[in-house]
Parts: structure tokens; sequence; C-alpha cells
């Protein structure tokens, strides 16, 4: 879920020069259709969940595999030159053919037989690509899937010369979402994609333009466990930001009632984000919605129905917002609908008053209201 700034954040493909830092961090640190059930339904199993993902230097085996196969079929010598400083240098880049040369030199300097075989293959798909059958290519995504190298073939059965492309190319590991969203039947695998270096366009929690992932940020997470123990604790969060907003009494009000079992506050922060990310996926994959107000308002009262207090903890935050944005906008129009759906006219005036609401109540409200704003969106 993203702070202030939303879920419009522009996403650069591999096919394009990516603005990288050169720092490899861990970044994941401290982390179609309508049901009727109800949230208690919606519990996932965290147990095997990761919030981490592993500190895997782009220098490791995998690493430079991956940042050689980047090279081979976008011509993108970047990593190839996170990994050895002017590697491959500009000069050489206007030669014809470059990428292979460069490809072929790495492969000769391999011992291991197994990745020498795999390297060899992945040149012979780009360079002999009408060979290679769509099961094929899938097999071979799922073998470097398990060297860390998450990857998606395209062909492009339109071109002359049959060619073979990446639709992303993504050093770390993807984990399967388990999680039913309260809503929206979900038969597609989605996965959580946890990178293991820096990339630009998983810098915040978002759903990403990959048509079967999500990123989950766990800093964002994480900031929000320890913003949630501390108002439970009585401690000080003065100086905090809850999801891009300073802490007001609404939001401690909702933060110190919303979870049952105090062991389980993070799981539930996660189920929060990944239950936010996953509306904006099924908006974006089955109804080709991109609006970014109706996004935010569907996400929230999905939220919200999974969990009265947690989801009107984010409620309250966008409405803290100083800037009029889509998540404001969102949060304004959810309490308007409220506002209408009980008759009450004071909610409007003073939304903090949507706390004390039965949680029942708010689910119920929260059912109608995201039925009929899905109905708007077709």
């Amino acid at each position: 879920m993203k702070k202030a700034h939303g879920y419009s954040m522009k996403i650069h493909t591999l096919h394009i020069w990516i603005k990288i830092t050169s720092k490899v961090i861990v970044l994941l640190m401290p982390l179609m259709l309508i049901n009727t059930g109800h949230a208690q339904l919606y519990e996932g199993n965290y147990s095997n969940y990761s919030y981490y993902a592993e500190a895997i230097n782009i220098k490791s085996i995998n690493g430079k595999f991956y940042a050689y196969i980047v090279l081979l079929f976008n011509e993108n010598p970047h990593f190839v030159n996170m990994i050895q400083k002017d590697s491959i240098p500009l000069k050489i880049m206007g030669n014809e053919g470059f990428h292979i040369k460069e490809y072929k030199n790495y492969i000769n300097t391999l011992r291991d037989k197994k990745l020498k075989s795999l390297a060899n293959l992945l040149l012979t798909i780009y360079l002999e690509p009408s060979k290679f059958d769509i099961k094929t290519l899938h097999n071979v995504e799922d073998v470097l899937t398990g060297r860390n190298i998450i990857l998606k073939f395209s062909k492009d059965k339109t071109a002359w010369s049959d060619k073979i492309s990446l639709d992303y190319c993504i050093f770390g590991k993807k984990q399967l979402v388990d999680i039913k969203h309260p809503f929206f039947e979900i038969k597609e695998n989605i996965y959580n994609i946890q990178p293991f270096i820096y990339y630009d366009e998983f810098s915040t929690s978002n759903s990403t333009f990959y048509f079967d992932m999500i990123y989950i940020n766990p800093v964002e997470v994480d900031n929000d466990y320890i913003i949630a123990k501390r108002i439970i604790n009585g401690e000080n969060v003065g100086s905090l930001f809850f999801v891009g907003s300073q802490i007001t009494d609404d939001i401690k009000y909702c933060l110190s009632r919303a979870f049952r079992d105090r062991k389980n506050i993070k799981n539930e922060i996660w189920k929060m984000f990944i239950i936010h990310e996953l509306t904006h996926k099924v908006l974006n994959n089955k109804y080709n919605n991109f609006d970014q107000v109706q996004g935010e308002e569907l996400s929230l009262g999905s939220t919200i129905y999974y969990n009265p207090l947690l989801g009107l903890s984010i409620l309250f935050s966008y409405l803290n917002y100083n800037a009029i944005n889509p998540h404001r906008v969102a949060a304004m129009n959810y309490v308007r609908f409220i506002s209408k759906n009980t008759g009450r006219a004071d909610l409007l005036e003073n939304p903090g008053l949507i706390k004390f609401l039965p949680q029942g109540e708010l689910q119920n409200l929260s059912k109608k209201h995201f039925i009929a704003n899905l109905k708007n969106s077709k």
C-alpha cells in the first residue's frame, strides 16, 4: 500500500534503461465475481509466509547469470557493470551484436556444467526462437525461478523474425499469495515479488503492471506494525507517520482496538496490504480499470470489510492528508456513502464518529458500497 503518492507510480520494464542505485540492500528488511461470506472466512495461512527476502548479492553466481540474461535479451549492460564497473564500456555498445559476443564470453567462463548448459539454452532461445514453443519456454522459466531469476518470455507471432523477448526479468523470488479477497474470486495465481536488488518499480507497495504480481514493501508493513504496537502499549508516537499521515486520535482509537491477538498484529497488517493490492490487481486485470480514485475507494472498502477498525485507521489517515489526492477523495467518497446509507448527516461533519458504528454494520455497509461502485466500473 503506497503512502501519500498513491498507486499511480509509473512502472518501467527492463526493456529500457532502468535507473537503479548501485547500493545492494536487504530491501525486504523489517517486512472474479462476488462472494457472500463473512470476514472471518478470509484468514489466510501465514505460517509459511515470508516477509523478508534474503540478502543475495548481484555478484553471486545466480546474480551474475541474471545480469547476463538481461544483457542478452535487452542489450542492457547495467547489471553486468554493477558487478564490475565498466566491464562493458560505452564505446563497444555501438558495435553490432556486442551483447551476444559478451554473453558468449560469459559462457566460456563457466565451469558448472548445469549452469553452462542452461546458459547455452538461453542463447539458443535468443538466436533460434522458432525452435521453442510456449510450453518449453514455461519450463525454462520454472528452472530459472529456482535460481531466483524471475522472468517471462514473450513470443511475438506477428514479427517476421518470431523473436522472443522478455516481459520482465527480476532478480529475486516470488511467493504465491494465498489470501482470499473478501469480494473478488481470484482464480489466477498471483505472486508477491520479493526482489533481491533495488528496482524503481518496487520502491513502494503497488499492484505492478505485471499481470500475475503484486509487491508489498515489508518496510512499510514494519513501520505500521511498530506504530500499532506502540499505541497498544501506550507509548509515544507523536513523531511517526501512519500510512503517510500524522497520527490522530481517531487513528489511535482504531489501532488500539483492531487486533484480537497481539501476537498477530503484523500478520493482520500484512493481510490488509495484500487485500488492498489484490483489489487494484483485479480491477486492472479483469476490468481494465486504472482509475485511481475508484481503485482506492474499492480497496478501502475491502480492507474495512476484512478488519473494520484497521481499515478505518487507513480511512482516517487518508482524510488527514493535506493535499487533495486520489486517496483523500476516495476516503471522502466512502464517508459520503456511509452518511447517506445510514441517514446520518453528522458523519459528514465529523467522520470520526464512523468508528463507533457496530462492526457488523460497517461490514454490511462496506459490502453494499463495494457492489455499488463495482457496477459503476463496468
